[in-house]
């Protein structure tokens, strides 16, 4: 059997990128061994160039390979090749390129690439920083950075990438059924990873465009652009200290490590905050749950990683400063890295797949994960226990009234919280565990509310911390000479807490707390930090700003605590009327005290004194953009105090036409948003299967409705009021909401008016819809009148196969001259040299224009206006007429003749009946135009976003000083 040559297949980015995949992990391999040996004889002493020049060779190699893979994908996914795996499963034809950065990291490989692509920068930037050190200082052991930290620190860094690299490399071993997979390879064909009949077509390529999934409709935010690759940055940069560790244990040099070590921590803490600070921020812009954090698993496992190296800064300081917490600092810092890689696990083995929103599918990969974890949790826990008896440790204890006893402290509360969090979000793993063991074991149970539950245990985590942040500023190191200054301290701390009381009381009368007394001892604590650390920051370090970055975190981190208590206690529900609302929704007591109906254009007041109205919506492609106005009433409801306009959206899936999500709009104010988003549409406009069953159970009667001419319907049910229909025209460019027009369609719009009574008009334009030999209705709603209007597919027979039957006489035109014609008037007025043509396609080359007719019908009513343009197209040297109708007078146009000479026309002209459109009408439709609001107004929510910022701007000063240091 001849194998198949398929048509349109690139294969050079395969073949490229497939040589990038098993170089990146060759390259990592052999840097790893170059490091390795080269750190081995560094050790005893011996010269090392010649192994640390292949490393960094090998590292560079790695690193080119890794970018190679990267741009492979790119292009794939950029110029839209759909017969890889990669981009058919995360690209479409319809993907805007903004979005492509996204669509490449939605993907588990692309994800595993961002990761390795960040340790390839770091790494190249310590050895980037080894060069320089080596030209300022020489090769001496004593004096040469790289011979000191390079050499240990790039070979575990290199280690981590041959475990990673390896993440892509998708090897199978085995046989028959027992297969193991190694990795999942990124740059795949579609028809390598799976069979389907289509493979057996020389021309799939050409029909793969169609079955694209596309990304995500979630991921579809400018914030998922930027929020992923800033993350795990500070994921990568968590192994850069943990490479110090372990260089420090392998070198013997337990406490020269952390000089050099303290920039990248920060860096680590700076980055791996501020993405934790995007993921919420995301959430509270994108998501519809209408909150910055909800404790979900993927969201807890990004975070602890960072509490456990804050917990590790701190006890560095200790160690730098005092040579306690030596061996604190070492457990941290490995510690941080493994969560990171448990955090990967979790979020990567499909185990939190029924816990987490955020989760990746499972592709195979769950063991390699878990070797990757237990082959550096087993050597960095060796290498400290080996080593742990040797690490400096004074044997005087800290004095209670020192810095580091109560930054030690405060790191253990720090852990205590890491704890907590990690031991209910590994909930789903412990019963793994149990269930693998004994299938019939009982699982472990999650807290039924678990915001409730993570906020009963944290905000006393936040109480200690906030009045630790406070006290712990003033004391020093070593207890130095704390007596001499114990009263001026006193002082600032009496003071600080006098004005934090006041303060307090002020704060819970704009938050209204009540008397929930663990909240009003956690805003004080909040207020407390912050009152004391801007006290610190004016008196103690107004000369010494260097030192300031720990003031502006904490201060931060108490102007936090602020507005958590702010958002989260005063989040005021603005959205509810529930005496309007009661028997046209069936809500529950919950969702009428936060959910409100909004019918199209009618405002509704509300319960909270605000005034809402839906406007208007618009559908482009499967977006669906709302235009809402909110106004907030005065006390006496005669008067605006605000108005504005919001716009939520939602998306539809392409594939299914369901709503894939629901994305809010928030207007931002100095002391509050207010949030918006929609909780629910008819169901109708939700599920495409509910639309089909609800058309199908309608009752539809067919009517013949001439052109022109209004007819009046009797009502099949007694509740339906007497109405007429006039079809006014027929368009032949239609639009509605779920037509998305294609390049060989022919669509015709039937526009009519519905009338009822002497001043009631409502516009409705069914389309029918011929694509591919297949004809489709596209009915509308008239929703006032609960009628469901559609066009019938013989519209085509009346208005194009039955006018092969015309017959059509000449009449010689000049310009301005009227014929009359019957009881009509037909006059040439202009020629049009850039027509409009509908239902022919012009080609670059194509001459064309058109007769400009008007044609007076007369009626003793008076006379009925019309206008008419036939076009006549010149391809090369063959004429082409391209006719016009007026189907209410049931004439028909086209040129037939032109003289350029005398510039006269001869224009053949038909007459057959008026035509007759037939529709099908059903009565007692349900109603499709109304949305469900949730809107809110949210106080302090800028107090977060404040204090997240100001914490991450202390780290990131510590960390300029430290570098200048």
């Amino acid at each position: 059997m001849n194998e198949i040559q398929y048509v349109g297949e690139n294969l050079l980015p395969r073949q490229i990128g497939h040589f990038g995949v098993l170089l990146s992990f060759v390259a990592a391999l052999v840097a790893t061994i170059s490091y390795f040996l080269a750190t081995q004889k560094q050790n005893k002493g011996v010269d090392t160039e010649g192994w640390q020049r292949l490393g960094r060779w090998s590292f560079g190699v790695h690193g080119v390979a890794v970018l190679t893979i990267i741009g492979s994908i790119f292009y794939v996914m950029i110029t839209k090749r759909f017969e890889y795996f990669y981009a058919h499963s995360h690209v479409d034809t319809d993907l805007p390129f903004r979005y492509v950065f996204a669509a490449f990291w939605e993907g588990q490989e692309g994800s595993f690439l961002l990761w390795t692509f960040w340790h390839v920068g770091l790494g190249a930037f310590i050895i980037l920083r080894g060069v320089v050190h080596n030209l300022k200082n020489g090769n001496s052991l004593n004096a040469s950075f790289s011979n000191i930290w390079e050499n240990p620190v790039l070979a575990t860094l290199a280690c981590v990438q041959v475990f990673l690299s390896s993440m892509i490399l998708g090897l199978h071993f085995g046989w028959g059924e027992h297969i193991i997979k190694w990795g999942s390879n990124p740059i795949l064909l579609l028809r390598e990873t799976m069979n389907a009949p289509v493979f057996q077509q020389a021309d799939y390529v050409a029909k793969m465009a169609k079955t694209a999934k596309g990304l995500n409709p979630l991921l579809q935010n400018y914030w998922m652009t930027i929020h992923p690759p800033t993350l795990f940055l500070g994921f990568a940069s968590t192994t850069i200290p943990f490479c110090f560790a372990i260089a420090g244990l392998w070198t013997k040099k337990y406490t020269e490590w952390l000089r050099p070590a303290m920039p990248f921590t920060l860096f680590s803490a700076t980055i791996l905050g501020t993405g934790v600070l995007m993921g919420g921020a995301w959430a509270y812009e994108a998501l519809s749950f209408n909150g910055y954090w909800a404790w979900d698993p993927v969201e807890n496992m990004s975070l602890v990683p960072w509490l456990v190296m804050i917990a590790g800064l701190h006890t560095h300081l200790i160690a730098r400063a005092t040579g306690h917490s030596v061996r604190a600092t070492f457990m941290f810092y490995i510690l941080s890295f493994l969560l990171v890689l448990y955090s990967t696990f979790l979020t990567r083995s499909g185990i939190l797949g029924d816990t987490s929103v955020h989760a990746f599918t499972e592709i195979g990969l769950e063991w390699q994960l878990v070797f990757f974890q237990m082959f550096f949790l087993i050597g960095g826990l060796f290498l400290f226990f080996k080593n742990y008896s040797k690490i400096p440790n004074p044997v005087k204890e800290e004095a209670v009234a020192s810095r580091e006893f109560w930054l030690f402290i405060g790191s253990l509360v720090l852990i205590l919280s890491v704890v907590l969090i990690s031991f209910t979000t590994s909930l789903p793993v412990f019963n793994k565990i149990l269930t693998f063991f004994n299938p019939s074991a009982k699982k472990l149970s999650a807290p039924v509310d678990v915001i409730a539950h993570y906020n009963k245990t944290q905000l006393w985590i936040g109480v200690f911390m906030g009045l630790l942040s406070a006290v712990a500023q003033f004391l020093r190191y070593k207890e130095f000479n704390f007596s001499s200054y114990r009263t001026t301290v006193l002082k600032h701390l009496g003071i600080s807490a006098g004005l934090s009381l006041v303060l307090t009381a002020l704060f819970l009368k704009w938050i209204e707390i009540g008397s929930v007394w663990q909240y009003i001892l956690l805003l004080f604590a909040g207020i407390f930090t912050l009152v004391v650390n801007l006290d610190y920051l004016i008196f103690f370090l107004r000369n010494n700003i260097k030192a300031a970055g720990s003031a502006f975190s904490h201060i931060g981190f108490g102007i936090l605590i602020m507005g958590i208590l702010g958002f989260g206690v005063n989040k005021n529900w603005i959205s509810k009327n529930r005496f309007a609302m009661e028997g046209l929704i069936n809500f529950s007591a919950e969702q009428f005290g936060k959910n409100i109906l909004l019918m199209k254009g009618l405002p509704l007041p509300t319960e909270t004194g605000w005034e809402m109205l839906y406007e208007s919506d618009t559908t482009v492609g499967s977006r669906r953009d709302f235009t809402l106005k909110l106004r907030k009433k005065s006390a006496d409801m005669k008067s605006n105090v605000d108005s504005f306009v919001v716009h939520p959206y939602i998306l539809y899936d392409k594939r299914t036409g369901k709503v894939a999500s629901t994305n809010p709009d928030t207007r931002h104010f100095l002391t509050y948003d207010v949030f918006s988003h929609i909780a629910a549409l008819p169901p109708t406009e939700q599920d495409p299967e509910i639309a089909h069953e609800m058309e199908d159970s309608l009752k539809y009667r067919p009517f013949d409705i001439p052109l022109g001419t209004p007819t009046a319907i009797k009502p099949d049910l007694v509740k339906t009021p007497q109405y007429s229909v006039l079809v006014e025209g027929i368009n032949s460019v239609p639009s509605h909401p779920k037509y998305k027009p294609e390049e060989k369609d022919i669509a015709i719009g039937i526009k009519l008016k519905i009338l009822r009574g002497a001043d009631s008009v409502f516009e409705a334009e069914p389309i029918v819809l011929l694509r591919d030999d297949n004809v489709y209705q596209l009915p509308v709603t008239v929703n006032q009148l609960g009628l469901r209007i559609r066009a019938e597919s013989e519209v085509f027979d009346r208005l194009f196969l039955q006018q092969k039957d015309l017959v059509y006489k000449d009449y010689l035109f000049s310009q301005g001259q009227t014929l009359k014609i019957g009881n009509k008037e037909v006059t040439f007025e202009s020629v049009n040299a850039s027509p409009k043509v509908n239902n022919f396609k012009l080609e670059p080359n194509d001459l064309a224009f058109s007769a400009n007719l008007k044609v007076v019908k007369q009626d003793p009513k008076g006379d009925i206006h019309y206008s008419a343009a036939p076009v006549y197209v010149i391809r090369g040297t063959t004429p082409i007429p391209v006719k016009d109708d007026i189907p209410e007078l049931g004439m028909h146009f086209a040129i037939a003749k032109v003289n350029p000479e005398t510039k006269q026309m001869t224009i053949s002209i038909a007459e057959g009946a008026p035509t007759k459109i037939p529709i099908s009408i059903a009565e007692d439709a349900p109603r499709t135009d109304y949305i469900v609001l949730e809107a809110t107004v949210n106080p302090a929510i800028n107090l977060v976003w404040l204090g997240s910022i100001l914490m991450m701007f202390g780290l990131g000063l510590a960390m300029v000083f430290r570098i200048r240091n």
